[in-house]
């Protein structure tokens, strides 16, 4: 099983937005994203998902950048303060998870081409 580990801050938010272009202010204004109920602003999915995408090409070597193939569901949001652990099983199992329970599922495999 492979893992990643990420304690999860604003600035990893912050710089994640600036690299994908996504203003939204759930990500950024704490006051907000708690009116709405969560623990906090919210991480970006596609950057949890790049932790796992990361993963796969530790498991799979060279074959993941043609032959690769990722799905992911978000179950849950991910906030600063969080201590995310993303795994990557022997089968190709994926799980995102914090403190309060699963975040993330999915797969990473290789297809034929």
């Amino acid at each position: 099983m492979l893992e990643k580990k990420v304690e999860m801050t604003q600035a990893i938010i912050d710089q994640y937005g600036v690299i994908n272009g996504d203003n939204d202010t759930i990500h950024y204004d704490d006051s907000l994203a708690k009116s709405r109920g969560f623990r906090g602003t919210l991480a970006h999915g596609l950057n949890v998902m790049g932790y796992a995408a990361g993963l796969a090409a530790k498991k799979y070597g060279e074959d993941w950048y043609t032959q690769g193939e990722l799905y992911t569901k978000w179950i849950a949001p991910v906030c600063p303060g969080d201590h995310l652990v993303v795994t990557l099983d022997d089968d190709g199992q994926i799980e995102g998870a914090v403190a309060q329970g699963p975040t993330m599922v999915g797969h990473a495999r290789l297809i034929q081409p």
